[in-house]
């Protein structure tokens, strides 16, 4: 019994590692300096010299919720704060990028290949 539960919280816990990666696709995983990130976009998804936008989410609430002043509607926008290029991938996941001067941006920032 205990081999039949250790067994499935293996593979509840390995299927759950194993969508982590897939949900941050296309994101900021680390940033390197103010210019340099890796990004979660691996080399069978860019190359070195690929242009590559970066994005912020603008989201508002626009209420009309249970009176909690938490609960509302809220409605996102995309804005693109810069760009930058893949300098090298660094394996089938994660790839180097350096933005253009004096884009701002932190883990989690998206990132699309242009």
């Amino acid at each position: 019994m205990k081999a039949l539960v250790l067994f499935g919280l293996t593979v509840i816990f390995s299927t759950l590692i194993g969508c982590a990666h897939s949900s941050m696709r296309g994101t900021v995983a680390m940033k390197v300096s103010d210019n340099e990130a890796h990004v979660c976009l691996g080399d069978n998804e860019v190359k070195a010299g690929d242009k590559v936008a970066l994005f912020r989410n603008d989201c508002k609430e626009t209420g009309g919720g249970g009176g909690d002043g938490g609960s509302g509607i809220g409605i996102c926008e995309k804005v693109k704060i810069g760009e930058g290029k893949v300098i090298r991938t660094l394996n089938s996941h994660y790839s180097l990028i350096e933005t253009a001067p004096g884009v701002k941006f932190s883990e989690g920032t998206v990132v699309e290949k242009l």
